[in-house]
Parts: C-alpha cells; structure tokens; sequence
C-alpha cells in the first residue's frame, strides 16, 4: 500500500469514526440474535431511545456552540413532576400539559443561558449549580412521592402506535428533519456555526452573539421539554428520580455523532 493510499484510508477512517464504531457494535450485537437487524427491532430501539433523540437535539445547538450543559436531566426531573402536580390538582387537557412542560423547558434553559451571559462565565460552570437547584425544587414541590394519574390521550405521545409504527418514533423523525434544515438552510443555522467556531470573529462578521445564545436557549429549551413529556408519557408515572443521568446519555451520543465539545 503505498503512502498517498494509506493516508487518504486513515483520514476515512478518522472522518467517519462514530459510523464505524456504530458499525463494530452492530456487527457484534447481530451475532446475539438473529433478529437484531430486523425492521422491528430497529423500530424498538428508536422508540426506547425517542427521547433522548429529541433531547440531544436540543442540546446540540448547544454544543455547536461550544458549550455544555449538564442540568438536562434535572430540568427533564422538574419538568416531569411538574407536570404531575398540574394533572393531580388540576386534571388539563393534554395541549396544556404540552404546552406547560414545553415552557417551563425554555424557562429553565434561556435562565441558564441569562446567567452564563451576564456572568460572562461558561454554561457548563452555570449548570453544575443550576442542576442542584432544580433536583432540589423538584424534591420539595413532589414530597419525593410518585404521581400518577396521567390520561391516556397524554400517554399516546410515547405509547401510542399509528399503523405499526410508534408515534414517538414518527415524532422524532420529523423533528430530526425540520431542524436539519433549520441548520443548513437558514441564516439562524450559519450563525450558530459560527458562534461555535469563533465567538469573537462571528460578533465582528455583524452577528448579534447575545440574541444568537438566546435563540439556541430557547431551541434547546423546546426540545428539553418535549423529552420531558415524551419521558413522562412513556413511564406513565412522575418523579423526581427520572430524568437525572439523561443528559450524559445525551452528551455521549452528540460526541459520538461528531459534534465537537469545543464547537
């Protein structure tokens, strides 16, 4: 093998890393069952992961930025048993659950993303206390009880079927699309690849940093939340011991997807 040859192979190898690792596991996993690379099972496994997909969208606009947050999980904590207390006492319709736990996402990100600003210090240090006050809050506010109750129209979010396919599963899909081209195709989108990619060359290109860290707080906090109800939703139940632990499963797939944590 010459030089040129052997180089251009471990570029490759070194671009695409995660499709080859993917590659390695599935091989590995396939001799376990014979099924393993069936369309069902597939299907499963994008339904038992639905979630964190929608999560780590939401989080990857963060880290295209070139930061990190670590209190996903315990804002997805708080948002669940929120959530739970509004069905206990009040009994809402499934669209103000939606609505309810979609906000409170955008709330508790865009107030992370406030502190880093007017602190001037990164969001991962932000987030490292954040996350304590939110498990916190959602200690107190659930009595570490479980609540329950929860209809059955507000389950089919992430237990309901159209056709044979999961409605999570389609959710997640048509997330996953819109926000590709939201990315690639949107002035929005270049912003936030430059933010990751300098903050001080984007700031001097004419793009307002501020507004542009609000915008991807608020992304994310949509896609917190609807992880938030579609974890909810599949459990059936809320507490505040569900959700925290999400956001390094999270973390880990956007690394192994390619986003890098610098930006």
């Amino acid at each position: 093998m010459n030089v040129n040859m052997k180089d251009r192979l471990v570029r490759l190898v070194r671009n695409n890393m995660p499709w080859f690792i993917l590659l390695v596991v599935a091989v590995i996993f396939s001799f376990s069952s014979s099924n393993f690379f069936s369309l069902q099972n597939i299907i499963n496994i994008l339904n038992q992961n639905a979630y964190v997909i929608v999560c780590s969208i939401g989080i990857t606009f963060i880290m295209m930025a070139g930061q990190i947050d670590l209190s996903v999980g315990y804002q997805m904590s708080l948002i669940g048993v929120s959530l739970g207390i509004l069905v206990k006492y009040f009994d809402p319709p499934v669209w103000v659950l939606l609505l309810a736990g979609i906000l409170m996402g955008v709330v508790l990100c865009e107030l992370n993303m406030i502190l880093a600003v007017k602190l001037r210090i990164t969001l991962l240090m932000v987030t490292v206390s954040t996350s304590m006050l939110y498990q916190g809050i959602s200690y107190t506010v659930s009595g570490s009880k479980t609540l329950s109750g929860f209809s059955d129209s507000f389950k089919f979010i992430s237990q309901g079927y159209i056709g044979s396919i999961p409605f999570a599963v389609i959710l997640t899909l048509v997330l996953v699309v819109i926000m590709s081209i939201f990315l690639t195709k949107t002035y929005w989108g270049t912003y936030i690849y430059a933010l990751g990619g300098n903050e001080d060359a984007a700031r001097l290109a004419g793009i307002s940093v501020t507004a542009a860290k609000m915008m991807i707080g608020a992304i994310a906090g949509i896609f917190v939340g609807l992880s938030s109800i579609m974890l909810v939703a599949r459990v059936g139940t809320a507490q505040s011991g569900v959700g925290p632990g999400t956001e390094f499963t999270v973390i880990t797939g956007i690394l192994l997807g390619g986003v890098s944590a610098r930006g």
